[in-house]
């Protein structure tokens, strides 16, 4: 290849990463896309998530751009130099994800910080082990009272399993529970639908004793 060969090419390398960076930025707004917090930029989160796509493709480009010049003088004495590069490429892929797991772009905002899962604060989940201490930090609804004085946690424990097991086993359900309405201060709203799908045999004031339970209790007995 030559160099005006080498121009047109990077030239369309780089209008290709452009009109898709465009499409896939437009079309996240066309399809209702909301940010997982509201402390992130509904500008930098999009192009952030792109921008790993964007790298890989002009890094391919520049690899296809490589290979050709090494094919034109490619001769029996250096055959090894192919498998060699290829080796070389996965190993530098492979220590850019390992070493900035949550991109290029991010790492400006400490290690601990880089990840994709983000909680409604901001802040990311990155490890099983950041998963599970955000799963045991405990969390109230504002919506569900106070527990009372003199409140009996273990009879309400017990109504919780004598009610909830009647249309469903409790640990088919315990992983939402926590991760969807526990951990989201919605504990009234599914103890609600459950009174209502329960047809009577839930009354208000057990509904009332179990978010209570709930509330306060579930992460503690």
């Amino acid at each position: 290849m030559d160099n005006k060969s080498n121009g047109k090419l990077l030239a369309l390398a780089g209008g290709g990463v452009l009109l898709m960076g465009s499409f896939f930025f437009g079309l996240s707004f066309l399809t209702g896309y909301k940010l997982p917090a509201e402390t992130l930029s509904p500008f930098l989160t999009p192009l952030s998530s792109f921008a790993g796509w964007i790298t890989l493709l002009c890094f391919a480009s520049l690899v296809i751009m490589g290979l050709g010049k090494m094919s034109s003088r490619i001769s029996s004495k250096w055959f090894l130099s192919f498998p060699l590069s290829i080796i070389a490429i996965v190993a530098v892929m492979f220590a850019s994800l390992w070493f900035v797991p949550g991109g290029i772009l991010r790492s400006n905002s400490g290690r601990a910080n880089i990840g994709r899962t983000y909680l409604v604060d901001g802040s990311s989940i990155r490890s099983v082990d950041q998963l599970k201490a955000w799963l045991e930090k405990p969390v109230l609804s504002k919506n569900v009272p106070l527990a009372p004085p003199g409140f009996d946690f273990l009879s309400a424990k017990a109504l919780w399993t004598a009610k909830c097991n009647i249309c469903h086993t409790q640990l088919s359900v315990m992983d939402v529970l926590k991760s969807k309405y526990k951990k989201n201060g919605k504990i009234d709203v599914v103890v609600l639908s459950m009174e209502a799908k329960a047809g009577g045999m839930i009354t208000p004031e057990d509904s009332k004793t179990i978010m209570i339970w709930l509330n306060e209790g579930l992460d503690k007995y």
